[in-house]
């Protein structure tokens, strides 16, 4: 599976396949979902919380490879989308 960058996706698999954490890192996470976005950050925040006050938030830049947030998934994009979210 490839993230919206080109790289090949280190699936963090969630308890069921609306969500799934697919990237995380220090200030940034992303996701594949079916979900709202409302749902996709209280998902993020409950799955991987911070640590610190700010809590997981989608944002408004696009992904590394240029792809706007959201963008369609590769593999199921008539019900996934791919969100980057920073804390």
């Amino acid at each position: 599976m490839k993230s919206p960058g080109g790289d090949e996706m280190k699936t963090e698999w969630s308890k069921d396949k609306e969500f799934i954490i697919y990237s995380l890192g220090i200030v940034c996470m992303s996701v594949c979902s079916s979900l709202s976005p409302e749902e996709v950050e209280k998902r993020a925040n409950q799955e991987s919380p911070t640590g610190i006050s700010s809590r997981w938030t989608i944002t408004k830049d696009k992904f590394i490879g240029g792809e706007p947030n959201p963008c369609p998934c590769n593999i199921s994009p008539d019900t996934h989308k791919h969100y980057l979210l920073t804390c």
